[in-house]
């Protein structure tokens, strides 16, 4: 049976909190109730409540400030609050919605507004909560079947170097079609098993830790492009860093070594056919963001298939042209967020692409 969404009223007012559990308790909810500020940070200490109905003006604390203190605790992020006030007083509510909350009730409210306002909360924190535990799911599911198929696929390979020994013996003259075969069963075991070990990196980006620390971007970047070119040494690749020096990051160094892995992997892998393949960083600041561009003048591709760069095993590129497995990007957009970033993608087809990084900055 489906639990009852749990509503926690936070006023100062005997007469308010009544009639407001009144109506909640009749349609179904469970409330819980605070007189004070500091009642309701006690109380929150042993309850997770669904939403919030927050008074603003009260005689301990004020709502603002104990929205603010709701919100620094990451056990409430998906715990939506409605502050509940008797001013419409603009500045007011911009200040509330800047500190998190989700919406604002003008006292006295209608009955019909109030189960109109918090049920249409309810069901976007159900909601939010049940695309949670799916992800974490699909997460699980997703490791769990990568790591599994490992193993078979490892002797699937084993078994097709015995059947190469076993079908041209040393010096035995073999077919044609013979040695094409084995080469493509060869082939196809590779790729499978690196599309398995993408999956795996994947899956890990919710599991894996994030522990933040100063990153010496400029330093990070140049030892990463130093590490993939030594792998093509037969090439001339061009690495430029912006007139404006590359501010210091505050991240995780295991996933921003992978985040600009992959960002610089594609960019070198995608100036494969320039004789002048270059690849320019820069950096800007655009109010409380930190703008890092990562743009290089390779094939690029054509923006009407951009709705693809997300998605898993998405690739926009023939694997006759360009290797992949279509899972890097994915897990770029996975690390940006982890680190409440995001990240986007422009490109123009043989002009080049841009991955713009947006950093969450203080103000």
């Amino acid at each position: 049976m489906k639990q009852p969404a749990v509503i926690l009223i936070v006023d100062d007012s005997p007469e308010q909190i009544h009639i407001t559990g009144s109506i909640l308790a009749e349609h179904g909810y469970e409330v819980l109730v605070a007189s004070s500020g500091k009642a309701a940070l006690s109380l929150l200490e042993r309850e997770l409540p669904d939403l919030i109905l927050l008074d603003i003006h009260m005689n301990d604390i004020d709502g603002f400030s104990l929205c603010q203190k709701i919100r620094s605790n990451p056990c409430f992020q998906d715990t939506a609050v409605i502050f509940m006030t008797i001013s419409q007083d603009r500045k007011s509510l911009e200040r509330g919605f800047a500190l998190g909350a989700q919406d604002y009730i003008i006292k006295p409210c209608h009955k019909s507004e109030l189960l109109a306002r918090v049920g249409a909360h309810v069901r976007i924190v159900t909601q939010s909560k049940e695309l949670k535990s799916a992800y974490r799911e699909l997460d699980q599911f997703c490791h769990t079947v990568s790591h599994d198929l490992k193993s078979p696929l490892q002797v699937m390979r084993q078994l097709t170097q015995l059947l190469q020994e076993e079908l041209i013996p040393a010096g035995a003259p073999s077919t044609e079609d013979t040695q094409i075969i084995l080469k493509r069963l060869e082939h196809k075991c590779e790729t499978t098993e690196a599309m398995i070990s993408r999956l795996l990196e994947f899956s890990e980006m919710v599991t894996l830790p994030c522990c933040p620390e100063p990153i010496d971007t400029a330093a990070l970047i140049q030892n990463i492009f130093a590490e993939l070119t030594a792998l093509e040494p037969d090439r001339h690749i061009t690495l430029e860093l912006g007139t404006q020096p590359l501010p210091q990051l505050s991240g995780d160094p295991t996933l921003f070594t992978l985040l600009f892995q992959n960002i610089l992997g594609n960019a070198i892998k995608f100036t494969r056919t320039r004789d002048d393949a270059r690849i320019c960083v820069t950096a800007s600041c655009q109010a409380d963001v930190l703008l890092i561009k990562i743009h290089d003048n390779g094939a690029g591709f054509d923006m009407a298939a951009s709705g693809k760069l997300f998605h898993i095993f998405e690739r926009l590129h023939r694997a006759e042209e360009f290797e992949g497995s279509g899972v890097g990007l994915v897990i770029v957009k996975r690390i940006m967020e982890r680190h409440g970033g995001s990240v986007s993608i422009e490109s123009k087809l043989n002009c080049g692409t841009t991955v713009s990084l947006f950093f969450q900055t203080s103000r």
